[in-house]
């Protein structure tokens, strides 16, 4: 019985302090988000300008376009970064990868390998035919 009542004792005040310190125990094991402000490098062989492509960062739905090849973007260290299309097109579907946003990044696009990209340019030259 002595050993029931020390255990049960032990129990409460373990989860009573895992209650009280929970924030800080999670901080231990959570990686803090850390703002930054991710400066991308676009590096295409694609026959459009690169004006004609965003960078959306997926989380938050911030979106900034490239000027000369660069885009910046408040953001936070890890969210899913993708570049699409620019609204002005909305005619075109495409789906290009995701990346993780860092300080500094280089996206590279080649429209020579990559399906869904020439499936994305010929929906745009379809586009423009009509």
């Amino acid at each position: 019985m002595k050993n029931f009542i020390l255990i049960s004792l032990l129990l409460i005040i373990s989860n009573t302090t895992t209650f009280l310190f929970s924030n800080e125990i999670s901080l231990a094991f959570v990686q803090p988000k850390v703002p930054i402000i991710a400066e991308i490098q676009l590096e295409t062989n694609c026959e459009l300008m690169n004006e004609s492509f965003i960078l959306v960062d997926l989380k938050t739905s911030k979106s900034v376009s490239f000027n000369f090849s660069k885009a910046h973007l408040r953001t936070v260290v890890g969210n899913p970064l993708q570049v699409q299309m620019n609204p002005k097109f909305n005619d075109v579907v495409s789906n290009f990868e995701i990346h993780n946003a860092e300080r500094k990044m280089k996206i590279e696009l080649d429209c020579n390998s990559s399906k869904k990209l020439n499936n994305t340019l010929d929906s745009l030259r379809n586009t423009f035919k009509n």
